[in-house]
């Protein structure tokens, strides 16, 4: 039991003696001299003078040591202090200590010399000291033996009530001696009990507790309150609030108050400021340290403490964002225990209208400002930015996503809107400059052309771009990739149908506009759309002339520089009849390509000169999906394909040249259905290594997708889905299906994986 107080010792913080202090102390070696005084304060068993000074090296008499083992006993209550008188003829009644004196003698706690004297003002030896707290404990001379002082001494050592001491018989002790004596001593069971003498003091020692929450974690918490794995708690305005999210033993006063703690670890759980979060994982930051990320290998059954409620990782990671505050808590092998988790604060979202934008943050000269994922000075923020500023991560963070479209409609009204629907998109809002703009109390009425400005998560408006109406022309560049008619809404909330558009941008977005024509003919090419009074005038651009070498690390395309933000979309619409598919991708993905003429639909320039967006076709073939063939067409003409694409089975009448048992690349359209599919090869020779990255066949690295659809064969025709980390480590043959040879975009898709 020594190590509850020991280890409770060693991981408290001192705090002034002149306060309640809820610290506890042991007799441990290395001990912090303000913790253990800190405890006895708590206790009344010893105290500083005014300024809280100890003086530890200062010896103690026998008659400080008297009431010191006084003020520690069950006889603490006692104490008489009005009595002058004192059964020893060198103790005055007046002295200040005959009161306890005489209290010690009548407990049995102390005795005089032979002559009849008691020597109050001697200094009080190890093997003295040893004997008093031992008779606090309820021992007598008839359980030591004749041989004093060598009896006591090693009763008091079997006791482990001398641990962090340094003397032997014959020493003086110091304060600081008997201070560790004492700490010792409380969590010393009292003689024929089950009880420590800490219990006197209406104190107990629970132990393996873990303290969940705090008012800073649980807002349903007072100030004064705690939550722990035992139930909640009243705390001391100084309790370390630094130990919420760790187990350790706790000191409990009349069963309610927490008077100390100290965590299991050796160092206590440091609080982290989320960055991001991956599937399983958590990338962040130290708090108060913004330039060394740190990442979080997490399972999603991780217990993950809210306030004071638990849930698994997989329940809340979803909800964690950035700026959000984590303590991780680690098992002795190293492995996460658990996760304390607090919505963090973040300010923002502000517009950016000025260069004085960062007089809105209580900023320093170590404040990192990241504009769309990268780090810049100051200046490089730009009107009409968004902005937020994490004060945990001591960070700005600003984004620059636009959308322009008519403003179609707002839910639930217009008076008080939450959501809004800007060309057939609906988006939350964010913050209240959005809410003014797009609510009754604005400028802006159904029907109207407008900018609005995307927050940090890039679902939600943010701002408004300018106070222009519904006179104002506008236009956006996209892919064009339907047309049809529908219904919109005019300003007075009305409805009228039209012709409309629906455009792809080059950050992945679909956009829709009415139109006063039908523009079916331009499907499948880049078009201008000139949207003014809520209608969009459709026109082709030219042809791109961009082509050359991409090259990630110079952030070149040919001669042509690169911005670090640039936004590239791939499409792919070589299937007149069908649906165009497109995807979102990024210079690492077309990095070491030489792109033509003819792949490069459209390119845009920012104010620098720089390319900030671009549209491909059909480089890196990521848009389609791909799979296994499972059952082939007959010969005969009867019966269907079957593929299983991602674990889902697909069955087609429409593709009889498909060969069992081997990759397929499908084009899906955006209401599930197939409408192409193609047989693709696979690498001859056998697969060396297959890495999470690259399959190694004969001398030859291919890289994988890095959705690449790996199956298991079972036989001919019976395929089930695995996930590639069984594949590695599983004994295997491997058939590797790419879609095209890699200077030209294509990976390897389809893994098959055949049991040895």
């Amino acid at each position: 039991m020594k190590r509850i107080i020991s280890a409770l010792l060693a991981a408290v913080i001192a705090i002034p003696m002149s306060a309640a202090a809820p610290v506890l102390a042991a007799g441990s070696i290395g001990q912090s001299d303000s913790e253990m005084t800190s405890l006895l304060s708590e206790l009344n068993i010893m105290t500083g003078d005014d300024t809280g000074d100890f003086y530890l090296d200062s010896y103690v008499t026998r008659a400080e040591m008297t009431k010191v083992a006084v003020a520690a006993s069950s006889y603490k209550n006692t104490v008489a202090a009005g009595l002058q008188f004192s059964p020893f003829s060198d103790v005055r009644g007046s002295f200040w200590g005959a009161p306890y004196i005489q209290a010690a003698v009548s407990a049995g706690i102390v005795e005089g010399y032979i002559d009849g004297t008691f020597d109050p003002d001697g200094t009080v030896t190890y093997e003295e000291a040893i004997t008093m707290m031992l008779k606090v404990l309820g021992y007598t001379n008839d359980d030591f033996g004749a041989s004093y002082p060598y009896g006591q001494v090693g009763m008091a050592q079997n006791l482990e009530m001398t641990e962090g001491i340094d003397a032997s018989i014959g020493d003086p002790l110091t304060r600081r001696d008997v201070a560790k004596l004492v700490c010792n001593t409380l969590e010393t069971r009292m003689k024929d009990s089950t009880s420590e003498l800490i219990s006197i003091h209406d104190c107990e020692i629970v132990e393996d507790v873990t303290i969940i929450a705090s008012q800073d974690e649980d807002s349903t918490l007072s100030a004064d309150e705690i939550s722990t794995s035992n139930g909640k708690y009243t705390i001391n305005e100084d309790f370390d609030r630094s130990y919420v999210g760790t187990t350790g033993d706790m000191v409990l006063k009349n069963g309610k108050t927490v008077i100390a703690f100290a965590s299991d670890d050796e160092n206590l759980s440091e609080r982290y400021v989320i960055y991001s979060t991956l599937n399983d994982s958590i990338l962040c930051y130290s708090e108060g340290n913004n330039t060394t990320l740190h990442q979080f290998d997490i399972s999603s059954t991780t217990t993950c403490y809210r306030a004071s409620t638990a849930y698994t990782y997989a329940q809340l990671s979803s909800e964690m964002e950035m700026g959000d505050i984590i303590r991780i808590h680690y098992k002795s092998n190293g492995e996460i225990d658990y996760i304390n988790y607090t919505e963090g604060s973040v300010e923002g979202p502000i517009k950016v209208t000025s260069d004085s934008w960062m007089d809105s943050f209580e900023t320093n000269d170590s404040t990192k400002i990241v504009r769309e994922g990268n780090i810049v000075s100051a200046d490089s923020i730009q009107v009409n930015d968004i902005i937020y500023y994490s004060e945990a991560l001591n960070m700005i963070l600003a984004y620059t996503t636009k959308v322009t479209g008519v403003y179609e409609s707002a839910s639930p009204s217009k008076d008080a809107p939450s959501s809004v629907t800007i060309s057939g998109v609906t988006y939350e809002i964010e913050g209240a400059e959005a809410f003014n703009d797009l609510s009754s109390n604005g400028s802006f009425n159904y029907g109207d052309t407008i900018t609005v400005l995307m927050g940090r998560d890039g679902q939600k408006i943010a701002g408004v771009a300018g106070t222009g109406t519904s006179a104002a022309t506008t236009s956006q560049v996209g892919y064009l990739i339907s047309t049809g008619k529908q219904n919109f809404s005019n300003a007075d909330g009305t409805t009228y149908s039209s012709n409309y558009i629906v455009i792809v941008t080059a950050d992945g977005t679909e956009y829709t506009y009415p139109t006063t024509s039908d523009r079916s003919s331009l499907v499948g090419r880049v078009v201008r759309a000139q949207i003014k009074d809520g209608v969009a005038t459709v026109g082709t651009l030219s042809d791109s002339t961009l082509s050359g070498y991409v090259s990630y690390e110079d952030m070149k395309i040919g001669t042509h520089n690169v911005s670090q933000d640039v936004k590239i979309l791939d499409v792919a619409s070589e299937y007149n009849d069908g649906s165009i598919l497109y995807t979102k991708t990024f210079m690492q993905r077309i990095d070491g390509l030489t792109l033509s003429e003819s792949q490069v639909c459209y390119y845009n320039t920012d104010s620098n000169g720089d390319i900030s967006e671009l549209i491909l076709r059909s480089v890196t073939g990521d848009m389609y999906q791909y799979g296994v063939v499972t059952t082939a067409y007959s010969e005969e003409g009867a019966g269907v394909t079957r593929m299983d694409i991602d674990g889902t089975v697909y069955s087609s009448s429409s593709y009889r040249s498909l060969a069992l048992g081997t990759g397929v690349r499908i084009g899906m359209s955006s209401s599930g259905e197939i409408e192409s599919a193609i047989q693709i090869p696979s690498y001859s020779g056998s697969v060396n290594e297959l890495t999470s990255t690259y399959a190694l066949i004969g001398d030859t690295e291919y890289k994988l997708s890095d959705k690449v659809a790996v199956y298991e064969r079972h036989d001919l025709s019976n395929f089930s889905k695995i996930s590639l980390n069984e594949a590695i480590n599983g004994d295997y043959t491997y058939t590797c299906y790419y879609d095209k040879a890699e200077d030209r975009g294509g990976r390897i898709r389809v893994i098959i994986a055949t049991p040895k």
